[in-house]
Protein backbone atom coordinates (compact mmCIF):
# COMPACT_ATOMS: atom_id res chain seq x y z
CA UNK A 1 0.00 0.00 0.00
CA UNK A 2 2.91 2.34 0.71
CA UNK A 3 4.11 1.96 -2.89
CA UNK A 4 0.66 2.85 -4.25
CA UNK A 5 0.47 6.00 -2.12
CA UNK A 6 4.02 6.97 -3.09
CA UNK A 7 3.11 6.75 -6.77
CA UNK A 8 -0.18 8.61 -6.19
CA UNK A 9 1.64 11.45 -4.42
CA UNK A 10 4.21 11.78 -7.21
CA UNK A 11 1.54 11.75 -9.93
CA UNK A 12 -0.56 14.25 -8.01
CA UNK A 13 2.46 16.53 -7.71
CA UNK A 14 3.12 16.37 -11.43
CA UNK A 15 -0.53 16.98 -12.33
CA UNK A 16 -0.90 19.77 -9.75
CA UNK A 17 2.07 21.61 -11.20
CA UNK A 18 1.02 21.10 -14.82
CA UNK A 19 -2.62 21.96 -14.11
CA UNK A 20 -1.63 25.04 -12.16
CA UNK A 21 0.38 26.39 -15.08
CA UNK A 22 -2.81 26.53 -17.14
CA UNK A 23 -5.12 27.64 -14.30
CA UNK A 24 -7.21 24.52 -14.75
CA UNK A 25 -8.21 25.26 -18.32
CA UNK A 26 -8.59 29.05 -18.09
CA UNK A 27 -5.33 29.71 -19.97
CA UNK A 28 -1.77 30.33 -18.93
CA UNK A 29 -1.27 31.47 -15.36
CA UNK A 30 0.99 34.24 -16.63
CA UNK A 31 -1.79 36.00 -18.58
CA UNK A 32 -4.49 35.94 -15.89
CA UNK A 33 -5.43 39.30 -14.40
CA UNK A 34 -7.75 38.22 -11.58
CA UNK A 35 -6.16 37.19 -8.31
CA UNK A 36 -8.94 34.75 -7.45
CA UNK A 37 -8.20 32.77 -10.64
CA UNK A 38 -4.55 32.27 -9.75
CA UNK A 39 -4.50 31.76 -5.98
CA UNK A 40 -5.02 28.01 -5.88
CA UNK A 41 -3.02 27.33 -9.09
CA UNK A 42 -0.02 29.28 -7.73
CA UNK A 43 -0.30 27.35 -4.47
CA UNK A 44 -0.25 24.13 -6.51
CA UNK A 45 2.84 25.24 -8.44
CA UNK A 46 4.81 26.60 -5.49
CA UNK A 47 3.77 24.30 -2.63
CA UNK A 48 1.51 21.34 -3.35
CA UNK A 49 3.27 20.03 -6.46
CA UNK A 50 6.86 20.05 -5.17
CA UNK A 51 5.88 18.78 -1.71
CA UNK A 52 3.85 15.96 -3.27
CA UNK A 53 6.78 14.82 -5.39
CA UNK A 54 9.24 14.90 -2.47
CA UNK A 55 6.70 13.21 -0.20
CA UNK A 56 6.01 10.47 -2.78
CA UNK A 57 9.73 9.81 -3.09
CA UNK A 58 10.05 9.56 0.71
CA UNK A 59 7.11 7.17 0.92
CA UNK A 60 8.49 4.99 -1.89
CA UNK A 61 11.86 4.82 -0.10
CA UNK A 62 10.04 3.99 3.15
CA UNK A 63 11.52 6.98 4.97
CA UNK A 64 10.00 8.15 8.24
CA UNK A 65 10.03 11.76 7.04
CA UNK A 66 8.07 10.66 3.95
CA UNK A 67 5.28 9.39 6.17
CA UNK A 68 5.20 12.59 8.23
CA UNK A 69 5.33 14.77 5.13
CA UNK A 70 2.59 12.58 3.62
CA UNK A 71 0.28 13.43 6.51
CA UNK A 72 1.00 17.13 6.06
CA UNK A 73 0.46 17.00 2.30
CA UNK A 74 -2.75 15.03 2.89
CA UNK A 75 -4.02 17.96 4.93
CA UNK A 76 -3.16 20.30 2.05
CA UNK A 77 -5.05 18.01 -0.36
CA UNK A 78 -8.16 17.96 1.81
CA UNK A 79 -8.07 21.73 2.41
CA UNK A 80 -7.43 22.45 -1.28
CA UNK A 81 -10.22 20.11 -2.34
CA UNK A 82 -12.67 21.88 -0.05
CA UNK A 83 -11.62 25.23 -1.55
CA UNK A 84 -12.22 23.87 -5.04
CA UNK A 85 -15.62 22.44 -4.05
CA UNK A 86 -16.60 25.83 -2.62
CA UNK A 87 -15.54 27.62 -5.82
CA UNK A 88 -17.40 25.04 -7.94
CA UNK A 89 -20.62 25.65 -6.04
CA UNK A 90 -20.10 29.41 -5.77
CA UNK A 91 -19.47 29.85 -9.50
CA UNK A 92 -21.99 27.15 -10.50
CA UNK A 93 -19.27 25.64 -12.69
CA UNK A 94 -19.81 21.90 -12.35
CA UNK A 95 -17.04 20.96 -14.76
CA UNK A 96 -15.74 17.41 -14.60
CA UNK A 97 -12.26 18.89 -15.03
CA UNK A 98 -12.64 20.56 -11.63
CA UNK A 99 -14.62 17.86 -9.84
CA UNK A 100 -12.36 14.89 -10.66
CA UNK A 101 -9.08 16.43 -9.38
CA UNK A 102 -10.82 17.76 -6.25
CA UNK A 103 -12.33 14.35 -5.51
CA UNK A 104 -8.98 12.67 -6.16
CA UNK A 105 -7.20 15.02 -3.75
CA UNK A 106 -9.87 14.49 -1.12
CA UNK A 107 -9.78 10.69 -1.43
CA UNK A 108 -5.96 10.48 -1.48
CA UNK A 109 -5.68 12.83 1.52
CA UNK A 110 -8.29 11.06 3.61
CA UNK A 111 -7.13 7.62 2.45
CA UNK A 112 -3.48 8.17 3.35
CA UNK A 113 -4.43 9.66 6.72
CA UNK A 114 -6.67 6.67 7.51
CA UNK A 115 -3.93 4.28 6.32
CA UNK A 116 -1.28 5.98 8.48
CA UNK A 117 -3.51 6.00 11.56
CA UNK A 118 -4.54 2.38 11.09
CA UNK A 119 -0.93 1.29 10.58
CA UNK A 120 0.23 3.14 13.70
CA UNK A 121 -2.59 1.75 15.86
CA UNK A 122 -2.12 -1.77 14.54
CA UNK A 123 1.66 -1.84 15.04
CA UNK A 124 3.14 -3.12 18.29
CA UNK A 125 3.61 -0.42 20.91
CA UNK A 126 7.15 0.89 21.35
CA UNK A 127 8.40 1.54 24.87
Amino acid sequence: MNKAFGILFILTGIFATAGGLYTWGDGSIFVQNELVKVLIPWADILLTGPLSIVCGYGILKNQYWGQILGLNVSGIYVFGSILVFISIIWNKDYSVFLIIPACSGLFIGLGFTAFAIKRKWMSPQQS
